[in-house]
């Protein structure tokens, strides 16, 4: 391995020890509470160190956001690749979302903090640069899955593929907020009477969804 490759590979490990620390310190005291010196100081590093890596709390913010993007389009291309019905590949995208947000909450809040960020202001190669890139690839691997279940017909619909994507995506959204807002009483009342998880809750929507005719 050549002097270059191991540098790159050390600041890998750097970079992935940071964003360690800063997810457990964020878990622990929240998003607010959490400072860069105390970043700094579980991760083993100098100040100094950090800010060679992230700017400031929103450069850093948005790396943790990356990592679970990545997570969450890794997770979409190991279904795309299974032989299964298209309505069978989007619902099992949707639930995987679920599931990543349920059990990730630094990467829900991280996902909205800097959601509102001006694209004019977005610098190329920068990290909020890369997460809309991804978030871009995320929904073309719906569209696709959503593609595939038209020409199997297991997805009966009239809407153009990419539009059935945004209004699914929509709906994540929706989830998303939804997690960040905490529990619901009504919400959760509703369940329990009709003996549904979100995760049922979900399926019943992409039914609607898969068998749907546009009028005019």
């Amino acid at each position: 391995m050549g002097i270059k490759e191991r540098k790159e590979r050390e600041r890998k490990r750097r970079k992935d020890q940071i964003l360690t620390a800063a997810i457990e310190l964020i878990e622990e005291q929240g998003f607010e509470k959490t400072t860069m010196d105390e970043i700094a100081d579980r991760a083993e590093l100098s100040k100094g160190t950090l800010y060679l890596y992230f700017n400031d709390k929103a450069t850093l913010h948005q790396a943790i956001k990356k990592r679970g993007l990545n997570h969450i389009h890794e997770n979409f291309l190991q279904i795309i690749r299974q032989d299964l019905p298209g309505s069978e590949l989007v619902t099992q995208m949707v639930l995987v979302f679920l599931k990543t947000i349920t059990h990730n909450a630094t990467f829900t809040k991280a996902m909205f903090i800097y959601e509102h960020l001006n694209e004019q202001e977005i610098e190329p190669q920068s990290v909020a640069e890369k997460c809309k890139n991804i978030q871009g690839d995320i929904l073309m691997l719906l569209v696709h899955a959503i593609q595939i279940g038209i020409q199997d017909g297991s997805i009966k619909t009239s809407v153009s593929p990419k539009v059935l994507a945004l209004n699914i995506s929509f709906q994540m959204k929706g989830m998303l907020q939804s997690k960040l807002a905490g529990s619901h009483a009504y919400v959760e009342k509703v369940l329990e009477e009709n003996k549904l998880t979100m995760s049922e809750l979900m399926e019943l929507f992409l039914q609607t969804q898969f068998n749907y005719s546009a009028t005019s």
